[in-house]
């Protein structure tokens, strides 16, 4: 046992003194993991629309062109549009050139109209390039065309008096009969007050999912989803080169002369093997600990998640104790290790979500261990122990380990 122990050791510092090969399939999948977050990610919480540009054309410079363009700086109308006043030619250029969703042009003469209560017609440019924000645009001033027109109408005495105190000079403007104007705009706007203070239907918005349906996607839970299956993909790669060798000793004859020594085949064997597991686990914890650090990522229990590491860790060992028992040399082992590889990786879930993938390919995927440790990861990220994930790894861990030492022992003696 004591000569196990020091192969193994031995194995890993030797690999730890020119770590470069597991640095590069290390830093792979997190480059991956990134780009891939990066473009797919959403970029708010919600579902908000972009900021859509306007252009406004003020031909009117009045008080109601001026409450009209005020109705853009409310609060929550700030992040819907982006407002830009200008003037007409600069609005048709900018438009032409389709710098702007919509453009709005208030006519000339639109307070005064306004006041005397006169028809008056607001003119929005759409960009025919765009099919859904102008059309917002549109439906919002026509909003605020029913809200004027209902104001004017429902003020139209006091709008009369003050269109007519508006002919007059400053020195002349008889002030004492704002009173009574002001006056009877109270008594409106407390009559109006009583039937809409407090509303008999109200509002209220909440979110509900249905059973089984999973959280909307954020920012970070993006990177959740995508990372488990980068980093068994590139398991399996680490794995296969650190598991090489025991193709390296028999061709390079060391095989040979450790046997001589004391040491016996099972210890050697098994300890390229151990080597091999722990390589894997080491790399995994590395994995986890930048996604954590780097990307956010909530792997839930981090027992649970240790635990299907682990096991994820040593099929893949086992795998390829088997496999590199059944080739010949090391060329034939690279010639058909990566297509296994991405065979597994395809149709396990690494490449593609599962739940998009075809009957054929989840089929497929079922003999693979990206799939049981991609859905061993999901169910942990849920809180909930990856029972049947780590039963199927570990089984078929243990039958994979079974055939691959007498196979290796084998070969060991010839």
């Amino acid at each position: 046992m004591r000569r196990f122990f020091l192969v193994l050791a031995n194995d890993i510092r030797r690999h730890l003194r020119s770590p470069w090969t597991l640095l590069i399939f290390i830093a792979i999948p997190l480059f991956m993991t990134a780009l891939i977050g990066i473009i797919f990610a959403p970029r708010s919480e919600g579902n908000e629309l972009p900021s859509i540009p306007v252009l406004v054309v003020d031909n009117d410079k009045g008080l109601g062109s001026k409450l009209l363009v005020g109705a853009f700086d409310a609060d929550q109308l700030k992040k819907m549009f982006q407002v830009t006043l200008t003037d007409q030619a600069d609005g048709d250029k900018r438009m032409a050139k389709g710098k702007a969703s919509a453009m709005v042009v208030i006519p000339k003469g639109f307070t005064l109209d306004l006041l005397e209560a006169k028809p008056v017609t607001l003119l929005v440019v759409k960009n025919p390039a765009e099919q859904f924000l102008p059309d917002v645009v549109e439906e919002f001033m026509k909003t605020i065309a029913v809200m004027l027109s209902g104001a004017v109408q429902a003020f139209a005495e006091e709008v009369k008096g003050l269109r007519a105190m508006l002919n007059l000079k400053l020195d002349s403007f008889p002030w004492e009969r704002l009173a009574p104007e002001f006056g009877k705009a109270q008594k409106k706007v407390v009559a109006a007050a009583k039937f809409l203070d407090p509303l008999l239907i109200r509002l209220k918005t909440e979110e509900t999912r249905a059973a089984g349906a999973r959280p909307p996607v954020t920012a970070y839970s993006i990177f959740a989803v995508i990372l488990p299956g980068m980093a068994i993909m590139f398991l399996l790669f680490i794995v296969q080169t650190v598991m090489r060798d025991l193709l390296s000793d028999r061709e390079d004859g060391k095989l040979r002369r450790m046997l001589t020594t004391p040491l016996r085949p099972l210890e050697l064997i098994g300890a390229r093997i151990a080597g091999g597991w722990i390589m894997g686990l080491l790399v995994l914890a590395v994995m986890v600990a930048v996604g954590t650090l780097v990307f956010r990522v909530a792997w839930g229990p981090f027992g649970y998640f240790l635990l299907l590491a682990a096991v994820a860790a040593f099929w893949t060992a086992a795998f390829f104790a088997l496999f590199h028992a059944l080739v010949r040399s090391r060329n034939q082992a690279g010639a058909l290790g990566a297509p296994i590889i991405l065979a597994f990786s395809l149709f396990g879930g690494s490449m593609m979500n599962p739940e998009v993938m075809p009957k054929a390919f989840k089929a497929v995927g079922i003999v693979t261990p990206n799939r049981w440790f991609i859905d061993g990861a999901a169910l942990v990220r849920e809180g909930r122990f990856p029972v049947l994930s780590l039963v199927v790894l570990f089984a078929s861990g243990l039958v994979l380990l079974a055939l691959a030492v007498p196979a290796l022992r084998r070969r060991a003696s010839v």
